[in-house]
């Protein structure tokens, strides 16, 4: 994991937002592009860890009402 702390999803998810854009944008160098992919890597992998977290409490609280 890289040096800057993952704390929330809204947080990594606004980040790589902004990766997706610097892409989008073409203007971007090649040793930046490289870091900002593995960042981005990092950040799709913490949010989608969060994601399955949240449907694994999300299934549970409906087996706990019967829904």
């Amino acid at each position: 994991m890289s040096s800057k702390t993952l704390t929330t999803f809204k947080a990594a998810y606004a980040e790589l937002e902004k990766i997706a854009e610097g892409f989008e944008s073409n203007a971007f160098d090649l040793e930046k592009g490289l870091k900002d992919f593995e960042r981005g890597l990092e950040l799709a992998e913490f949010c989608k860890k969060h994601l399955n977290d949240m449907e694994v409490r999300v299934k549970e609280i409906q087996g706990k009402y019967q829904v």
